[in-house]
């Protein structure tokens, strides 16, 4: 049976349309708290959108109309989110965010007592318990039962998943939070660690999250690193489960360079358990061989941070991650933290005594191209069209080990995702010239 309603990463649309609804989150909280069988406790973190107290409250009443118990922890990270929902162990948490998409959207996502998210089979089965309330029957509350934390077990817990221990005197932090979950918290969290911290992006008003700040724009990252001559540069998304950074030079480091300095790290030190890291398929050819050449196994899945926990299980593994700067660790409960993988790389960088710029010099990226498009008919059809996969099948071919293509529909917004890699740009724009010409053509015949 295939979702109706869950992604790659909860459920997620524009904020009051369907399925981002009160109606539709009352019911679906009702299903929620029907997997138990019983009378349930949830733990409910936001981000700053505009719409996040009305999904907060859509939701709480339906928990609420069903004798569940709700606690709120209001504008949090999905991180501390996860890692509360364990610590307390509440039956469910639940993060209300979009993440990375503009504040017009927005949506759910829902963790376990353990603090890992949803399988596939087990939203399937959420899927299954909704059912319609009529208008009659649904009572809506405006009210919520804050749970009152200072947040100093989550930081002696990221302290403790560090390898050494930490002080950020006299070392200089450029900080993007995107106006999201961590515009409060992180300036604060740094600087108790003793760094001085230049704040941008950490003045949320309801509809600024994203908006020409965070993890989606690396160029202003890059340059305001450097205008403020900071030592290092960390750019977090909407909730924060991922980041990206900028070295002193003003160089990006995105998930492959942070994965192959974290893997590296903890390879020579004896530390990666069985050798192994996982990332997605997204990840970039001069990364893959770097991580090959250094001896580790490199595990591929298919784009979502779920995939990745998945194959990290299957092998054993203890650290995954995604090129967009989704770092995984076991240890964390197998939720990104932008944090803690700003903090563990401050710290292999404190153990190697060098520069930033120096500690990432590990391989030379292969060009690399992404295009998102937004088309006119279902992005699915085109997907799997046949004779797009045969040009792509008859590109793989000729060019071997040379190239890599994917095309794949995101699991987060209406678009298709169209990314080419290949060693001679000559070669990659003309796959991505004869990709998007067939795919335009397959688009404008349905």
């Amino acid at each position: 049976m295939k979702k109706k309603f869950f992604g790659t990463d909860g459920i997620r649309g524009v904020a009051n349309k369907y399925p981002i609804t009160p109606s539709f989150l009352y019911e679906l909280a009702i299903a929620i708290a029907n997997v138990k069988e019983k009378k349930c406790n949830i733990l409910i973190g936001r981000d700053t959108r505009v719409s996040g107290e009305m999904i907060e409250n859509s939701i709480i009443s339906g928990f609420e109309s069903v004798g569940s118990n709700c606690d709120s922890l209001e504008i949090v990270s999905t991180p501390m989110l996860s890692f509360y929902t364990k610590l307390l162990r509440y039956d469910f948490g639940i993060m209300i965010s979009a993440s990375h998409n503009p504040y017009t959207d927005n949506g759910i996502k829902i963790f376990k007592k353990n603090g890992e998210k949803l399988s596939d089979k087990e939203e399937l089965t959420i899927e299954k318990n909704l059912k319609h309330v009529s208008a009659e029957e649904k009572k809506f509350f405006s009210y919520k039962k804050k749970k009152k934390i200072n947040f100093d077990e989550y930081k002696r817990f990221i302290l403790k998943c560090l390898p050494n221990k930490i002080n950020l005197k006299n070392f200089s932090i450029f900080l993007d939070c995107a106006n999201g979950s961590l515009s409060k918290i992180a300036p604060k969290f740094f600087r108790e660690l003793g760094a001085n911290v230049i704040v941008h992006g950490c003045r949320p008003n309801g509809t600024n999250i994203n908006k020409n700040c965070g993890a989606l724009y690396p160029e202003k990252l890059s340059l305001l690193t450097l205008k403020n001559n900071a030592d290092i540069g960390l750019s977090f998304d909407g909730d924060a489960d991922r980041v990206i950074i900028s070295d002193e030079k003003g160089n990006i480091f995105d998930g492959d360079v942070l994965l192959s300095i974290i893997s590296s790290y903890l390879n020579l030190s004896g530390l990666l358990k069985n050798k192994a890291l996982v990332t997605t398929y997204m990840s970039n050819l001069g990364f893959r061989k770097f991580i090959k050449d250094s001896g580790i196994k490199l595990f591929l899945t298919k784009v979502g941070d779920r995939y990745v926990v998945e194959e990290m299980k299957k092998t054993d593994s203890i650290l995954g991650g995604e090129q967009s700067g989704h770092v995984i660790f076991s240890e964390n409960g197998f939720c990104g933290d932008g944090i803690l993988t700003s903090l563990f790389v401050i710290c292999i960088l404190f153990n190697r005594k060098c520069k930033l710029s120096t500690l990432g010099k590990f391989y030379k990226k292969t060009p690399q191209k992404l295009v998102n498009l937004k088309l006119k008919s279902d992005s699915r059809l085109v997907e799997k069209n046949k004779d797009l996969k045969k040009i792509i099948n008859n590109f793989l071919s000729c060019y071997e080990d040379d190239c890599d293509i994917l095309i794949r529909k995101s699991g987060t917004e209406n678009l298709l995702r169209v990314m080419v890699q290949s060693r001679k740009k000559s070669t990659l724009n003309n796959i991505m010239s004869s990709l998007l010409s067939e795919i335009e053509k397959i688009d404008n015949a349905h």
